[in-house]
């Protein structure tokens, strides 16, 4: 397939900059190290069904699905946008002892940085709603589809907007950690929707709250569905 060399979008300088923020609390608010027991044979089952050998994971945060792939044998290639999300990858694989190689990359810049094709890319987090225009996420799709061997597979996660959007609902979770609680919910205005985290941290004498947002444009299944399919997506 050919590659392409489409550059980031305008958007992903709020994204980084969100991200760069939150990372230090990043595991805390998505319980990094308790998923592991939950998801690892959900995982194992994909990669044993589709033979994946390598893969690359696009948004990775943390690098959460990196290392639970790594752990079942597979060659991970991480790739995020946010140069702090990236540090704690790699001390994450000091600390697991975990080869996986990491790559600061936005979407679309994947395929000019990275030298192979994949047998799998993943795309966990609901990354695809920082993509604001419907352009923006057919270039991003299509850049998976460039970078993935004939018969590769992807794997994405994308909120049921379709049910969000029909009841306006705001808080999607309210996470614990020790004294710290996060509070992640939706603000909708006539521009779109943004993203909020809040953070109460309760460990200090005076609680203390800090606010983080970021904007994004939610896929409806329809829309999603039709975009995969115009990127030669089964």
């Amino acid at each position: 397939m050919a590659r392409k060399t489409e550059q980031p979008l305008d958007s992903n300088l709020s994204v980084m900059e969100f991200y760069d923020a939150l990372a230090p609390e990043y595991d805390e608010m998505t319980g990094f190290q308790k998923r592991f027991v939950h998801e690892k044979p959900f995982f194992r089952l994909l990669v044993e069904k589709f033979g994946i050998r390598t893969a690359l994971d696009a948004g990775c945060g943390t690098g959460f699905h990196s290392f639970l792939l790594a752990q079942l044998g597979v060659d991970v290639t991480a790739a995020d946008i946010s140069p702090e999300m990236l540090k704690i990858v790699r001390r994450h694989a000091k600390e697991l002892g975990a080869n996986v190689k990491v790559l600061e990359s936005s979407f679309q810049s994947l395929p000019r940085l990275v030298p192979q094709a994949f047998d799998a890319v993943v795309s966990m987090g609901n990354s695809l709603a920082h993509l604001l225009t419907a352009d923006e996420l057919r270039a991003s799709l299509e850049c998976f589809s460039s970078i993935l061997k004939p018969g590769g597979v992807l794997f994405l996660q994308n909120l049921n907007y379709d049910r969000i959007l029909a009841h306006r609902e705001r808080v999607q979770s309210v996470k614990e950690h020790g004294e710290k609680t996060f509070v992640r919910f939706y603000d909708y205005t006539e521009s779109g929707v943004s993203f909020n985290i809040l953070t109460i941290d309760k460990s200090n004498p005076s609680t203390q709250q800090s606010l983080r947002s970021v904007p994004l444009r939610p896929i409806l299944k329809d829309e999603l569905l039709e975009t995969l399919r115009g990127c030669r997506f089964e």
